[in-house]
C-alpha cells in the first residue's frame, strides 16, 4: 500500500528547502523567479490548448473521412443492386419527377413573350480628327503647342495639367 502521509511529509520538506532558497534569493531575482514560474505556466497552458485543439480537429476529419466514404461504398452498392435489379427483372426505370419539372418551365419560358420597346434612333454627329494631335497618357488632355514647343526644343516636357514627364529619343535609321 501507498503510505500517504510520508509522501506528503517528502513534499512537505521539499516546499521548505525551496521556500528557504527563495526568501535567501535578492529581490530582483524573486521578481524574475515568479515572472518566469507566470511565463511557463501560461505557455504550459496555451501548449495544452493547441494540442487539444489540434486532437480534436484530427478526430474530426478521420469521423468525417470515414463517414463519407462509407458513404460513398454503401451509395455505390445501392446503385450497383438498384441496376441488377432492372437488369434481371425487365422493369423499365421510372422516370424522375425532377427530371420533368425541368422541362417544363423551360418550355413554358419559351412560350412567354416580352414586349418589345422601341428605342430612338440617335443621332450621330461627326467630328473632324486632328491628326497632328496628342494627348497625356496620364490625364488624357491634349499636348498643347507650347509643350510640343519645349519637347522638340528640350527633348522633355511635362504636363501642364497633371505634371507627367516626356522625354523625346531621336532614333536614326540607317538605310
Amino acid at each position: 500500500m501507498v503510505n500517504w502521509n510520508e509522501i506528503a511529509d517528502q513534499a512537505f520538506m521539499h516546499w521548505q528547502e525551496f521556500l528557504q532558497w527563495f526568501l535567501s534569493v535578492p529581490i530582483y531575482g524573486q521578481v524574475l523567479v515568479v515572472v518566469g514560474a507566470v511565463a511557463v505556466l501560461i505557455l504550459a497552458v496555451v501548449v495544452v490548448y493547441y494540442v487539444l485543439k489540434g486532437v480534436a480537429y484530427l478526430i474530426y476529419y478521420i469521423l468525417k473521412g470515414v463517414y463519407l466514404l462509407l458513404k460513398a461504398i454503401f451509395l455505390g452498392l445501392y446503385k450497383l443492386f438498384e441496376e441488377l435489379y432492372y437488369a434481371i427483372t425487365g422493369n423499365p426505370r421510372p422516370v424522375k419527377k425532377e427530371e420533368e419539372s425541368k422541362i417544363e418551365p423551360e418550355v413554358s419560358h419559351a412560350q412567354i413573350l416580352k414586349p418589345e420597346v422601341e428605342t430612338p434612333p440617335v443621332i450621330k454627329q461627326v467630328s473632324p480628327i486632328q491628326p497632328d494631335a496628342a494627348y497625356c497618357s496620364e490625364c488624357g488632355n491634349q499636348i498643347t503647342e507650347q509643350m510640343q514647343q519645349k519637347l522638340y526644343e528640350n527633348g522633355n516636357v511635362f504636363c501642364v495639367y497633371c505634371g507627367k514627364g516626356y522625354k523625346s529619343i531621336i532614333l536614326e535609321i540607317e538605310h
